[in-house]
């Protein structure tokens, strides 16, 4: 019988109750058997919308067969060392402009840079104070260099690189940087536009509203 070790990410993590859990499973048992299995142990995250499986920091299919020691986690929708200078995440701020700079290049006329700032907002009588980043760093850089990997292979773009922030934010700090070069500008905008799109959209990275009242709450997917 397989042991394997299911850890809980972002609001997942809240939901559950616990950060991680041994799971005994029985001989040929799948990551949608496991699903059902949790959700009947954490009605609060069986109830939950959207949610997905990662085994060995691997998005797989429902059907994927466990085997011993794999690691499962468990990815709520997303809202972002590196073994890539690249691609990284980081606690410091993020230099944009320089990042910019250190990679132009002669063959390039074109430089996009995306900058996602924290913006001031309101909701229910409350106003935000900052953000809070959380992430599943090794499978985040993963999935952040295989987005990188697919762009440079999509677009006619001589390179690009993607940066997010982790920890609390203030209103106004850059959270995220993507940066493109390329020979002509339409390449660059359209890569960089992808870019950000597929990071909100797969890197498991969740962030959560702090307002100015001390309370706090996760960022719900949109």
């Amino acid at each position: 019988m397989p042991v394997i070790n299911v850890k809980f990410f972002g609001p997942a993590r809240d939901l559950a109750g616990v950060a991680e859990v041994s799971l005994d499973l029985r001989d040929g048992e799948t990551v949608g058997g496991v699903a059902d299995l949790l959700a009947e142990r954490y009605p609060s995250l069986g109830a939950a919308l959207g949610l997905r499986l990662a085994v060995n920091r691997s998005y797989v299919a429902l059907d994927h067969v466990l085997s011993q020691g794999d690691e499962v986690a468990v990815i709520p929708p997303v809202s972002g060392g590196a073994p890539s200078q690249r691609v990284r995440l980081t606690r410091e701020a993020i230099d944009a402009a320089g990042l910019a700079e250190e990679m132009r290049t002669e063959r390039a006329g074109a430089v996009a840079t995306f900058v996602g700032t924290v913006r001031r907002e309101s909701t229910d009588g409350k106003t935000l104070d900052a953000l809070e980043y959380h992430a599943y760093d090794h499978m985040a850089i993963e999935q952040m260099e295989m987005i990188h990997e697919r762009a440079l292979a999509k677009f006619e773009i001589e390179d690009a690189a993607i940066v997010h922030r982790l920890g609390l934010l203030k209103l106004g700090e850059a959270s995220v940087a993507v940066v493109v070069v390329a020979a002509h500008r339409a390449a660059a905008f359209d890569a960089c536009r992808w870019i950000i799109d597929a990071v909100k959209a797969d890197v498991p990275i969740w962030k959560k509203d702090v307002w100015a009242d001390g309370s706090a709450s996760w960022v719900e997917p949109t």
